[in-house]
Formats: structure tokens, C-alpha cells, sequence
């Protein structure tokens, strides 16, 4: 049972998108059950009609979060104009309030003047005072938003929790991914059978000429991790033994959202620096040791990296 991404009904069975990898009623992908089936392998390359139409920029498009991260910061664009003039304000009252202690010695008859001057200062006070609990504000709007992008995130990886990514596999023409699958499980001696991978794919990259990674949704997570740790114990796994004539590693890792692999690479580039002796992940989470004796702590965000010292 899942909900479509479209209609967000429940349904049992529905095509699931290779470009964003949300899954859709028959009704809503606009193909019929039978069409879809009849697609066979091509069914690992099916695109959703959002993505056809390249309007689809990215896996977090139809989640209603951006509408109220973009709530929170027209919030702050109104905030952050109000706060401009405030410096200048807060000075211009002290020189009015000088003025008019000035005036009020000097100008005692001019009773109608000075009325309308201390209406004015009392305004202004009205208007910073507003003005600054205003500011009070921004600290509380920023962790919400900090909140916001990190369950955004969260919940971008948790989608990916079934999923393991190849790398060092070349492209190679006719290929077919799922014997690749195959005969890396015989290698780790984890076997890998075809009815417990939902798709598999390679994945486009920004860079031009790049070897594109294989990824691999599995039916279960469990069978996700167990390959990921044969895999990481596994010493022939390579790409001769996989029948390429030319000689590498091939690694079977989690399947990490763009955010994470970044903050992966950053922590082991501390770790280098720092002395610290353990970076790895683990169910999806980039895990952090600096001795065999040391607590273990999670990394989740650029601020988690200062714990690496």
C-alpha cells in the first residue's frame, strides 16, 4: 500500500518515476495496468508525465514543506526590511528627544508646538518598540527553518533506505544490470534474486563524462544492509571479476542523498586533519569514532562537524 504522489490516494500497485522515483496510481501516471506491464525491462526507465514535461526539478518538489519554507522566509524578507531603517530610527528619536527637551525650556508658550512634537517622539517610541519585538523573532523563524530543511532531508534519505549505490562499474553498451547484481551477490556470497529488487537503474550525474553509479531498490532493507556489509568484507569484488578486462575496485555503499555524500566527504576530510580514526556509515547514517575507546556520535549537519577535534 502506498500513497500516490499525485492524487495522494492509497493504492496497492502503481509505476514508480526512474527520474524523481515517486510512485503514482495507473490513473495518475496516465497508463494503463496492462500497458505498464507489458513494458517489461523499459519499465526501469518509465518517467512519470511531470517529468516527461521537465518540470519536475528535484525529489522534494511535491512535498508541501517548500510552501511554508517559503511562508517563514517571505517572513524574514519583511522582517529584514523593517529592520534596515532601525540603526537610523533609533538615532533620529534621541536627536528628537534632545530637540524637544530643548524646545520645552525655551518654547514654554508655543503649547500647540510642542504638543505635536512629543505626539511624534511617542510615535517613534511606538515604532521601534514594535520594530524590536520584531527582532526578537528572526532567532526563533531561523531554527524553524533550520527544523524544517532538516526534515526535508530526513525524510529524502528515509526514501532511499531500501536502496545501495555501485560505483566503478563503467558504462558498458547492452549492458545488463541486473547479471551485474547477480554476480555481485555471488561474489560476497550474499545471492541476489532478481524478485527482491524493485528497479535498478543507473543514475544521472551533473558532471559531464562521469561514470553514472548504479543504484539498486531493493523490496526489503534488510536485504539492502546485509549486501552492503558482504560487500564491504568482500575482496573480490572487482571489476575483473566481473568480467571487464580492466583491473579496480567496484564498492557497494548506501544510497546517500546529494547533502549527505557532502558531508560525508567533508567529515573524513576533518578526520584526516583532526587524527580521527573512524568516518564510516551505517543504516543510512554517517557515524563518527575518534579511538577504539571513544563514544560513537552521529553527523547530521554542518554543525555536528565541530565535534571532530
Amino acid at each position: 500500500m502506498f500513497a500516490c504522489a499525485s492524487c495522494k490516494l492509497k493504492h496497492t500497485d502503481g509505476p514508480v518515476c526512474s527520474a524523481c522515483r515517486l510512485q503514482y496510481d495507473f490513473g495518475c501516471a496516465g497508463i494503463s495496468e496492462n500497458g505498464y506491464r507489458k513494458l517489461g525491462e523499459r519499465k526501469n526507465v518509465w518517467r512519470c508525465p511531470t517529468c516527461k514535461s521537465g518540470s519536475s526539478p528535484s525529489l522534494t518538489s511535491t512535498s508541501p514543506m517548500p510552501t511554508q519554507l517559503d511562508r517563514i522566509q517571505e517572513q524574514l524578507n519583511q522582517i529584514a526590511f523593517q529592520l534596515v531603517p532601525l540603526k537610523t530610527l533609533i538615532e533620529d528619536v534621541k536627536i528628537i528627544k534632545t530637540e524637544v527637551s530643548d524646545l520645552k525650556v525655551s518654547v514654554e508658550m508655543a503649547h500647540d508646538t510642542m504638543e505635536n512634537l512629543t505626539k511624534t517622539v511617542a510615535d517613534l517610541d511606538a515604532r521601534v518598540s514594535h520594530v524590536e519585538r520584531i527582532a526578537d523573532l528572526v532567532p526563533a523563524l531561523q531554527d524553524e527553518i533550520i527544523k524544517l530543511n532538516q526534515d526535508i532531508e530526513d525524510r529524502d534519505q528515509w526514501a532511499r533506505a531500501n536502496n545501495v549505490e555501485i560505483r566503478g562499474i563503467p558504462l558498458k553498451k547492452n549492458e545488463n544490470l541486473y547479471e551485474f547484481a547477480q554476480r555481485i551477490g555471488e561474489l560476497c556470497d550474499y545471492p541476489v534474486r532478481r524478485e527482491d529488487i524493485n528497479y535498478i537503474a543507473r543514475i544521472p550525474t551533473r558532471i559531464a563524462g562521469a561514470e553514472k553509479s548504479i543504484v539498486i531498490a531493493f523490496n526489503n532493507r534488510y536485504i539492502k544492509e546485509n549486501l552492503v556489509a558482504s560487500a564491504r568484507k568482500c575482496k573480490q569484488l572487482t571489476l575483473s571479476n566481473l568480467g571487464f578486462a580492466a583491473s579496480g575496485p567496484v564498492y557497494v555503499n548506501d544510497h546517500l542523498t546529494l547533502k549527505n555524500k557532502t558531508l560525508l566527504n567533508k567529515a573524513r576530510t576533518l578526520a584526516r586533519e583532526k587524527d580521527f580514526r573512524y568516518i564510516w556509515v551505517k543504516h543510512s547514517k554517517i557515524m563518527a569514532r575518534k579511538s577504539d575507546t571513544s563514544p560513537i556520535f552521529l553527523i547530521k549537519n554542518e554543525k555536528d562537524l565541530t565535534k571532530i577535534i
